[in-house]
């Protein structure tokens, strides 16, 4: 942890920060994956530790994607932020009418915090994005309306010179 904390601060490109990762990280990681491999052979099956470890063993492609990929960081405490704010919410989401209108709103944040996380304004990408379903957007084409996808659309259209003839 305190190798990506100096890296950020410093600033440092891509292939030094994996370099860095596999100085400092690769024999912890290594080391933790032999002792949650043995502890699950030692444990009964059910036993809470047991499981623990199964589930490890089960995501552990996914927690060393970071030895590969420079972009992603050591800790998750932007979703473990995002996800306190739905905790602490929950009171409230049980006033929400019904299973759907939950689901409804669960949809709703979502998205909102999907738009937060690509860099896009809600208001703007939910009154672009409900003008166009509601002109009979494709279905086919849903994906386009993603927030990233999106942003990139409208970056793209904002960099296209105009053609119209005022222009010229």
């Amino acid at each position: 942890m305190r190798g990506n904390s100096q890296a950020s601060q410093q600033q440092v490109d891509e292939a030094e920060r994996l370099r860095r990762r596999d100085t400092l990280s690769r024999a912890v990681t290594e080391h933790l994956g032999r002792w949650v491999a043995e502890t699950y052979n030692r444990e009964p099956p059910k036993s809470p530790l047991a499981q623990a470890c199964r589930y490890t063993i089960n995501q552990w492609q996914s927690l060393m994607r970071f030895m590969e990929d420079a972009r992603l960081p050591l800790h998750n405490n932007a979703s473990e932020l995002r996800l306190r704010e739905i905790a602490v919410g929950r009171k409230n989401y049980l006033f929400a009418g019904s299973d759907a209108g939950a689901e409804r709103a669960a949809c709703v944040y979502t998205l909102v915090a999907t738009c937060v996380l690509a860099g896009v304004e809600p208001w703007a990408y939910l009154a672009d994005v409900l003008e166009k379903l509601a002109s009979g957007w494709p279905q086919r084409r849903l994906e386009e309306l993603l927030p990233p996808m999106w942003k990139a659309a409208r970056t793209a259209a904002a960099q296209m010179p105009s053609t119209s003839p005022a222009a010229t």
